[in-house]
This record gives structure tokens, C-alpha cells and sequence, in this order.
């Protein structure tokens, strides 16, 4: 009898336990906003993106030059969430991680009317590559952060 009392115990402790944490919002619910910004030459052919997590895959996307692209999620309360993009552009492609939990700590706060802690990341893909900013007011200095690979011809 005290075995089931304990096991009951534990296991109602285990469920308010996720229950709670999976009702809460701030501080354990952070959601991010991931931009990604064609800044490539007016005249040139358009962006192609494919952004996905290990979850989601976001599908394909054209960009052309001056437009954005953007999705939010929220993160894994133990961390651990990762999206990666695939670019293509102008005979050339590079994959690389646009949010993980070394990106998310530059990732900029946000001012909204919620309960949510939001945060937004901005890629901007220029000719010679990919550069990061924290936010986008006020405006941020990007740094770059990868380069194109050479094209194949």
C-alpha cells in the first residue's frame, strides 16, 4: 500500500510539475522572431530559402531584393532549439544554423503588450554574404557572419 501511495505521489507530482511548466509564460516562455532580409543588388535573380527545425520544416521561400521573410517559435524550456537555413542564390547555396542557443543570447528584446518574454534575430544577405544584427530599432550594426561559398559552374 505505501508502494502505490508513493508512486501516486510521484506521479502527480510529475504531471502538475509539466502541467505548470507548460501553462506559464514569462520568464519560461521566450518566444523568437528570426528576420531574414534580401539585401542583394535590385537587379539580381531572387533569394531562395528553406528554413527548418529538427520539428518543422518552414518550406521553400523567394525572396527578391528588398524583402523579408520571417517566422517565430517558441523555445525548448530546456533549450536545446535549433533552425537552420538553406540559401540559394546566383549559382551558389550555403546551410548554416540561423537560431541556436549560442545565437539566441544576441537575439534583441522586444516591447510587446504580453505575458511572453519576445526576442527577434535579423539576417540581412548581401552580395558577399550573411550578416547578423540583434534588432532592427534602433537600427543595429550588422556583422557578417558567413560569406558565400564560390558559385560552381
Amino acid at each position: 500500500m505505501v508502494n502505490f501511495k508513493i508512486k501516486f505521489s510521484f506521479c502527480s507530482f510529475i504531471f502538475l510539475l509539466n502541467f505548470g511548466l507548460s501553462s506559464c509564460k514569462s520568464p519560461f516562455s521566450t518566444i523568437y522572431t528570426v528576420y531574414i532580409i534580401d539585401a542583394l543588388p535590385s537587379n539580381s535573380k531572387p533569394l531562395t530559402v528553406r528554413c527548418q527545425s529538427k520539428d518543422d520544416d518552414l518550406g521553400y521561400k523567394n525572396l527578391y531584393p528588398g524583402g523579408e521573410y520571417h517566422f517565430s517559435f517558441k523555445e525548448n524550456f530546456l533549450g536545446g532549439t535549433l533552425f537552420f537555413c538553406h540559401f540559394w542564390w546566383n549559382g551558389k547555396n550555403i546551410i548554416f544554423d540561423v537560431f541556436d542557443n549560442k545565437i539566441d543570447i544576441y537575439c534583441g528584446e522586444v516591447e510587446l503588450l504580453s505575458n511572453d518574454r519576445n526576442h527577434e534575430c535579423f539576417w540581412k544577405v548581401q552580395e558577399d554574404g550573411f550578416y547578423f544584427a540583434p534588432h532592427r530599432n534602433p537600427p543595429s550594426i550588422y556583422e557578417k557572419k558567413h560569406d558565400w561559398p564560390t558559385a560552381l559552374v
